[in-house]
């Protein structure tokens, strides 16, 4: 339940609500070496940022994907807006705005020739599990098959990722080239500086360096640790000393998204992420290492990633830290390898997140890494589905090296069919635990002898909705599409059946890259109400099949259309009772009436007003009808006002205990007068954000009840 403090109508800005989550580690910082903490204004984003709930995004900055530059052109003309920056590989750009950019993106949203328009999110953190320092790395009891340079690593070792069989076998990623989307990895560590391949890419600059001296000096923080950990784990140096990466002989690239210049959570908003993985891409990535979580379904992190698969590229992410089986993105993407943390005894730490997207496992729990020069150096014990990732995305560089003209579902493939099964929940198979299995990088050597072995390759499947009423047809925008394979066991932890999802566009389109091929059932359904409200018969359903057939790419990828009977969403809702945002222009409404639908929306800081004569002694019950009761997205609060203006009851969410998200007041009136009631956001009553999207509709009902 909120717990807000009472406000007068003179409140500031927020916005709707979305949940983004880092699926970082833990981290010990040892603080032996003094770094100076003052912000690096050359090197941070530096905007105004609005935030409501965990969203934060750049209030003045909308992230738009285009069809062609003249739509673009059109568009920023039309917003009176400026380009700031375009990512041409993906037809993404960066406008500045005038206003609010979550209240643009509702207009900016139909416009034609775009395909989406999002406020520019910047991704957020969450508590991270707890960690050993490095007074703990003395009293660490080691086997002989433990030591591969100098520390021991236990998750190199053969009862776990056993690389020294791989390396035996000539895979040790030799002419492969990582990218570690994190904050700025130390490309001096000795672990580190012979594998540096010599690039770093800071995409909010987009600056590239090629000077391991100045990317240190621009990037020493005290904050800054995580992206050195995270590549340790993967090109390590094998050299006789300190620790040695899965992939030894392989390249690696630092792209910092997240400066980590003055906290240790600071990430650049969405585009840069996406701009940061385009130009991996483009510089030689086989494999981008994503040891972070937070955003949607679309947009344009998922349009740089699919970009990266159909160039060749693996994404591989971590599944999170939240202890919990549910989707985080961008490990649930379609075409991601997600993976999971192991402890040294290969179960699941409790700390991992679980679910059906899961690929693999990796050991994420007290793993031996580099911490960065300017931070001391040397190493430290570190958990967290962090480390797993970057095992992961090591051992899928020993595929390419095998086979470079692998595709990243063969990637994905090979690490699953090659894994030790027999850990986690489901000792025969796939389990929504720990997926296929531990990873095996000596199976790996052992089976994929030839690229003949190679499994099948993978699907791309596009499919396009469209909306028909009496309107005539529009495009399908933010509908829900599901793919599930066909025999799927819903619910069964141990059913490895794919099961994708995606939102679509503003055109209509909702795409999957590198999915596995296969009979899928297809349902499809309208706009979400919970974000939109409406009834249920205005969302329309379609249930079909679909076949994904293997070596379909983003270019001719498998396509389906879909028309549903369902109502297009208003993106420029008229409110009837506008304007009522004062005392002086407050709308009569009378005991036993509900009002039309209304709206939060339309001015910064608004608030409805109605007014109502009563008589001392009534007993009222004033009832907002909003996301709970009606759908659509306001997080209601509700005032009612004196004759004198002043508050005399408020509340934001009904029933003690919690009913759900709409407001209530009862409230006997002392004596006879006007009195009335003031209709607005939770946000916007608590002072946290401007909140005015075009779905926060709601009904007031007004009850006399003695």
């Amino acid at each position: 339940m909120h717990k807000p403090s009472r406000h007068n109508l003179n409140c500031t800005l927020g916005v709707v609500a979305l949940t983004a989550l880092l699926a970082a580690c833990g981290q010990q910082t040892p603080g032996t070496t003094s770094v100076a903490t003052t912000p690096k204004a050359d090197l941070s984003e530096h905007a105004t940022v609005a935030q409501s709930g965990k969203l934060k995004y750049v209030q003045n900055e909308l992230m738009v994907g285009y069809t062609d530059d003249a739509s673009l052109s059109r568009a920023a003309t039309t917003l009176n807006a400026t380009v700031v920056a375009t990512i041409p590989e993906i037809r993404v750009a960066l406008l500045r705005v005038s206003g609010d950019s979550l209240k643009v993106s509702s207009q900016a949203f139909r416009l034609p020739g775009l395909r989406y328009a999002q406020p520019n999110q910047i991704v957020t953190g969450e508590a991270l599990p707890a960690v050993q320092g490095a007074a703990s790395l003395n009293a660490q009891a080691a086997s002989k098959d433990q030591i591969f340079d100098e520390l021991p690593q236990y998750a190199l070792d053969p009862r776990h990722l056993n690389a020294k069989a791989a390396w035996d076998a000539g895979l040790d990623g030799t002419g492969v080239v990582v990218a570690v989307l994190d904050d700025p990895g130390d490309v001096s560590h000795p672990d580190l500086a012979a594998n540096w391949a010599g690039k770093a890419y800071n995409p909010f600059l987009n600056k590239v360096y090629t000077n391991a001296a100045e990317w240190v000096k621009d990037s020493a923080s005290n904050f800054a640790s995580h992206g050195t950990f995270v590549a340790s784990s993967i090109v390590a140096v094998k050299d006789g000393k300190g620790i040695v990466g899965v992939a030894p002989g392989a390249k690696w690239m630092p792209v910092v998204i997240n400066p980590a210049a003055t906290t240790e959570n600071e990430f650049y908003s969405s585009f840069y992420i996406a701009l940061g993985a385009v130009w991996a891409t483009n510089n030689g990535a086989r494999v981008l290492n994503n040891s972070w979580g937070g955003g949607t379904s679309f947009g344009a992190v998922k349009d740089a990633f699919d970009y990266a698969m159909s160039n060749g590229t693996s994404v591989v992410a971590s599944m999170g830290n939240s202890y919990y089986d549910e989707f985080q993105y961008p490990a649930a993407l379609p075409g991601v390898i997600a993976s999971g943390a192991l402890d040294g005894s290969n179960r699941r730490t409790t700390f991992s997140t679980m679910g059906r997207h899961i690929s693999s496992s990796a050991p994420g729990q007290d793993t031996m890494l580099a911490n960065p020069t300017w931070l001391g150096g040397g190493h430290e014990l570190i958990s967290g589905t962090s480390f797993s990732s970057p095992y992961t995305a090591g051992v899928a560089a020993l595929v390419y090296q095998k086979c470079p003209a692998a595709t990243p579902f063969q990637v994905r493939r090979v690490l699953e069919t090659t894994a030790n099964n027999t850990i986690g929940s489901n000792p025969t198979g796939f389990d929504r635990d720990t997926g296929w299995g531990a990873l095996n990088a000596g199976n790996i050597a052992k089976t994929l002898t030839s690229c003949d072995k190679l499994p099948a390759k993978g699907a791309n499947v596009k499919i396009n909705v469209t909306y028909a009423d009496s309107g005539g047809q529009k495009p399908g925008v933010l509908g829900d599409v599901i793919l599930r394979g066909k025999g799927m066991r819903a619910g069964a932890t141990d059913d490895p059946t794919p099961l994708y999802l995606s939102t679509t566009d503003a055109q209509g389109n909702a795409t999957f890259a590198e999915i596995a091929p296969g009979e899928y059932d297809l349902y499809v359904a309208g706009a979400d109400l919970n974000i939109t409200g409406g009834l249920q018969d205005d969302r329309g359903t379609y249930v079909g099949s679909l076949t994904a057939t293997s070596g379909s790419t983003r270019v001719n990828p498998d396509m389906k259309d879909v028309t549903l009977t369902a109502a297009s969403p208003n993106f420029n809702p008229v409110d009837p009772y506008e304007p009522n945002d004062s005392l002086d222009t407050a709308k009569a409404i009378a005991y036993g009436q509900t009002t039309q639908t209304a709206y939060i929306y339309g001015t910064p800081d608004d608030f409805d007003v109605f007014k109502f004569t009563a008589a001392a002694g009534d007993q009222i019950k004033a009832d907002v009808l909003a996301a709970g009761q009606l759908g659509g997205s306001l997080d209601s609060y509700l005032f009612l006002l004196g004759p004198d203006g002043k508050t005399l009851a408020d509340n934001d969410d009904r029933g003690d205990p919690r009913i759900d998200s709409d407001s209530e007041v009862t409230f006997t009136i002392k004596a006879a007068g006007t009195y009335y009631l003031a209709v607005t956001s939770y946000n916007i009553a608590t002072a946290t954000g401007d909140d005015g999207g075009p779905f926060n509709k709601y009904q007031l009902k007004l009850a006399k009840t003695n």
